[in-house]
C-alpha cells in the first residue's frame, strides 16, 4: 500500500533549507520563464510559456531582473497582449531566483481575487519551481499562504488593493508591481494618491538603488489617464517591425495605412508607410516576431516606457480590429472602448458644453409631449431628488441610441417622507403612468432610476415600496442609483445591498444600490449633443442624435449643458473633472439624463442584437422593422396638438399646465387631456 501525504509547511521548510545550501544561479527573467513558467490562463493555458509567441515581452521582463540596471518601467497597453503574464513571470522569477519582499496592487478587491484565483495561484500550482517554494494556501500553520499573502523562503508577496490605505502602507518592500493603475482612485479617502502612497513602501531601498517598480494599465481618458502620464514620463518605446519589401522599420498602428472593407469579409491589410507595399494579415505574426523596441523620445532621466496594442498582438486578427471599429461607429462609449481596449490609447473627450441656444433653436415641431416616438423601443425615466422637490426626465431610445425627450418636469413638495410630499406623486407621474406611442398603444417605463445621493434612506424606502419586475426581462424596474466620480467607472456597475434603514434597523430584503459612472457618460452625452442631423441640413439623423420637442424651454437646455470639463492641479498633477459653469445654478436635468443613459445600458442599449430588438418590437405588437432608422420617420409622433408657450415666473423659465397657467409641478393629472385615453 502506498501512502500519500498532503504537501505541508514542513516540506516547504525542507525545500527552503536545500535552497540555502545551493543558492540559485543568476538567470534573466525571460530565460527563467521559458524554462519554468506554465501559462495559467488564456488560449495557451497549461502550456509552457513560449517567448516566440510574445517576443515583445522579453525586454520589459528582463528589465525587472536584479542585474538590468533599470529601476522602473511602465507599459500602456491594449487588451489581449500578454502583459499580465509579464507580471506573473516577474513574480515567479523573483520568488525562485531573487527572493525578497514584494507587493502587487490591484484596483479593487474583486480584481485582486480574480487575479489570485485565475492567474497567480494556478501559475504557482502548475509551475514546479514555484510550487516547491511557496507555502500552500491550505496550510493551517501561520507560515501558510493566503489570497492576500504568498510566503516563500527569503521573502513574501503581498497582494494589496488600491482602495485600502492600510494595504498600501503596511510593509516595506523591494519590488512594487501595480496593475491597471487607471482604475485606481485619484484620492484615497483624503489620504492621498494610492500611487504615491505605495511608492513610499520602496523608500528604504532608494539609497541602495536595487528597488524595482512596474506600472501596467489599459488607458482611459486623455489628460486624466495615469498610465498615459507614466508612459509620457518615460522614453516611449514602440514595437517596430521590418518592412518585408524594403526592410525599413515602422510601427503597426491604426490610421490611414490600415485598410479594410466596411462589409464582411473585411479583408483587412496594411500599407507599408515606407514603400507603399501591401502587407497581408497572414504576414503579421512573422513580422512581429522580427520586431524590436525603439525609444521614440529618449532623453536624460527617462525610464523605459512601452506602448503596445492589438495591431501587433499575435492573439488578435486585423479583421477583428476592423470589425470593432465599424461596430463602434460614432457611439462615444463604444469609441472609448475601441481606443482603450483595442488601440491601447486614451480617449479624448471634448469637455466644452454645447451651446444651449443652438439646441434650443433645433427643437422639432413634430414631437408631442408625453408620447413615445415610433423608434423609441426603450423607454426609461430618472429622478433627481432635492430638498423641496424632485426633477424628472423621461427619455425614449432607439437601438442606434437616438433619443427623444418624452417628458421633463419638476414635482414640487417636501422630500422628507417616502409616502408624502413630492414622493407621494412621483409614482403616478412615472412608473404608474402610461405613455401613448405612435401606433395607438400604451407603454410603461421599462426602468426608472432615482438618485439616492440626497435623502438616501427615503429613496431606499420608496424603491422598496414601488419595486416591480419588468414584463420582458424579469429584472427590477425601479433602481436606486448613486453617481460615482472617476474615469474608470462603467456606465452602471455591480449593485450592493442596502439593508439598514434610517433608524439603524435591518430591513428584510433591503434595496439594491446601483453605482453609475457619471464622468464617462457625461462625455458621451455631450458628444451626442454636438451631432448634426436633418435639422442642420444633414441627410439623416446619426446614431446617438438627441431629439427635443418644441415644448421644451430654455431652462431645460441650460441645465443639460450646465457643466464643462475642467483641469485641476492635485499635488502637482493635472486632473480632469466635470465642473458646474459659473453662469449656471442647476444641473438636475443633466443628472437625470445621465441616469437615463445608465438605465438604458442596464437594459442593454449597447449590447442587444438586431434580432433581440426585433423580438422586443414583436412582443410589444409593433409593426415589423418599426425600430429601424429611415422607416416610419413620419410616425415619430401623432399630429402635434397646440402647446402653450413656456411661461416665466420671477425671471425663471418654467413649464406650464395645459390651461396655460404656470406650474412648477407639472402634475400628471394636469395634462391628462394631452395623453388621451389614459384616464
Amino acid at each position: 500500500m502506498t501512502l500519500q501525504f498532503k504537501r505541508s509547511a514542513l516540506e516547504v521548510v525542507a525545500n527552503a533549507f536545500a535552497d540555502v545550501l545551493s543558492p540559485p544561479v543568476p538567470m534573466p527573467p525571460s530565460q527563467w520563464a521559458t524554462e519554468n513558467l506554465v501559462v495559467p490562463d488564456g488560449p495557451q493555458a497549461g502550456a509552457a510559456w513560449d517567448l516566440a509567441l510574445t517576443p515583445y515581452i522579453k525586454e520589459p521582463l528582463d528589465l525587472l531582473g536584479p542585474d538590468s540596471g533599470a529601476n522602473q518601467i511602465a507599459a500602456m497597453k491594449s487588451a489581449q497582449t500578454g502583459f499580465t503574464t509579464l507580471l506573473i513571470a516577474a513574480i515567479g522569477h523573483s520568488i525562485d531566483r531573487d527572493p525578497c519582499r514584494m507587493m502587487i496592487v490591484q484596483p479593487t478587491d474583486a480584481a485582486l481575487s480574480d487575479f489570485n484565483r485565475d492567474k497567480l495561484q494556478p501559475a504557482i500550482e502548475s509551475t514546479k519551481a514555484l510550487k516547491r517554494k511557496v507555502a500552500p494556501q491550505t496550510s493551517r500553520s501561520s507560515e501558510g499562504s493566503t489570497t492576500y499573502s504568498k510566503k516563500y523562503p527569503g521573502g513574501s508577496l503581498t497582494l494589496a488593493i488600491a482602495t485600502s490605505a492600510a494595504d498600501l502602507r503596511s510593509k516595506t518592500i523591494k519590488k512594487l508591481l501595480r496593475d491597471e493603475i487607471d482604475q485606481y482612485p485619484d484620492d484615497l479617502d483624503g489620504q492621498g494618491d494610492p500611487i504615491e502612497i505605495s511608492d513610499g513602501r520602496l523608500m528604504s531601498f532608494l539609497s541602495s538603488g536595487d528597488w524595482k517598480k512596474v506600472d501596467i494599465s489599459t488607458p482611459t481618458i486623455k489628460g486624466a489617464s495615469k498610465i498615459e502620464a507614466r508612459y509620457a514620463a518615460g522614453d516611449q518605446r514602440r514595437w517596430h517591425v521590418p518592412c518585408p519589401h524594403c526592410r525599413e522599420e515602422f510601427v503597426f498602428e491604426f490610421g490611414a495605412y490600415f485598410r479594410f472593407e466596411q462589409t464582411f469579409p473585411h479583408q483587412a491589410h496594411y500599407v507599408a508607410p515606407c514603400c507603399g507595399s501591401i502587407i497581408e494579415a497572414h504576414e503579421k505574426k512573422a513580422l512581429v516576431r522580427r520586431g524590436r523596441w525603439i525609444a521614440t523620445n529618449p532623453r536624460p532621466g527617462a525610464f523605459p516606457s512601452y506602448h503596445f496594442d492589438t495591431f501587433s498582438s499575435p492573439f488578435v486578427p486585423w479583421d477583428e480590429i476592423a470589425k470593432a471599429h465599424i461596430s463602434a461607429g460614432d457611439d462615444p462609449q463604444k469609441l472609448k472602448t475601441f481606443w482603450n481596449l483595442w488601440l491601447g490609447l486614451p480617449y479624448e473627450i471634448k469637455g466644452d458644453a454645447p451651446d444651449h441656444k443652438r439646441l434650443l433653436e433645433r427643437r422639432e415641431e413634430g414631437i408631442t409631449r408625453g408620447h413615445v416616438p415610433s423608434r423609441g423601443l426603450m423607454l426609461v425615466g430618472a429622478a433627481d431628488v432635492q430638498m423641496r422637490g424632485i426633477w424628472v426626465e423621461i427619455t425614449a431610445f432607439a437601438p442606434n441610441r437616438e433619443s427623444w425627450v418624452v417628458d421633463a418636469f419638476y414635482i414640487d413638495g417636501g422630500t422628507e417622507s417616502f409616502d408624502g410630499g413630492a414622493f407621494e406623486r412621483l409614482a403616478a407621474q412615472t412608473i404608474d403612468r402610461e405613455f401613448p406611442d405612435a401606433f395607438g398603444r400604451k407603454r410603461r417605463l421599462d426602468a426608472f432610476a432615482i438618485d439616492s445621493g440626497y435623502r438616501s434612506h427615503v429613496v431606499y424606502a420608496w424603491v422598496r415600496k414601488n419595486q416591480r419586475l419588468h414584463d420582458i426581462t424579469g429584472r427590477d424596474t425601479v433602481l436606486a442609483v448613486d453617481g460615482r466620480d472617476g474615469w474608470g467607472k462603467p456606465p452602471i456597475g455591480t449593485p450592493s445591498l442596502v439593508d439598514i434603514d434610517l433608524a439603524g434597523h435591518k430591513v428584510k430584503k433591503g434595496c439594491q444600490l446601483w453605482p453609475v459612472g457619471t464622468w464617462p457618460l457625461k462625455g458621451a452625452f455631450y458628444a451626442d449633443l454636438r451631432k448634426e442631423g436633418l435639422r442642420s441640413g444633414g441627410t439623416s439623423d446619426p446614431g446617438g442624435y438627441c431629439h427635443f420637442g418644441s415644448w421644451l424651454d430654455e431652462t431645460y437646455f441650460r441645465q443639460i449643458t450646465a457643466e464643462y470639463l475642467a483641469d485641476d492641479v492635485v499635488r502637482g498633477k493635472i486632473r480632469k473633472f466635470w465642473k458646474l459653469k459659473a453662469s449656471e445654478r442647476d444641473n438636475h436635468l443633466l443628472d437625470c439624463r445621465i441616469y437615463n443613459l445608465a438605465t438604458a445600458e442596464y437594459l442593454g442599449l449597447s449590447s442587444l442584437t438586431d434580432d433581440e430588438w426585433a423580438q422586443i418590437a414583436r412582443i410589444r405588437g409593433l409593426p415589423d422593422d418599426a425600430w429601424r432608422p429611415n422607416l416610419f420617420t413620419q410616425l415619430s409622433a401623432p399630429p402635434e396638438r397646440p402647446l402653450p408657450q413656456p411661461a416665466t415666473l420671477q425671471g425663471v423659465d418654467i413649464y406650464t399646465n395645459l390651461d396655460g397657467t404656470a406650474s412648477k409641478t407639472d402634475i400628471f393629472a394636469k395634462f391628462a387631456a394631452l395623453n388621451q385615453g389614459l384616464k
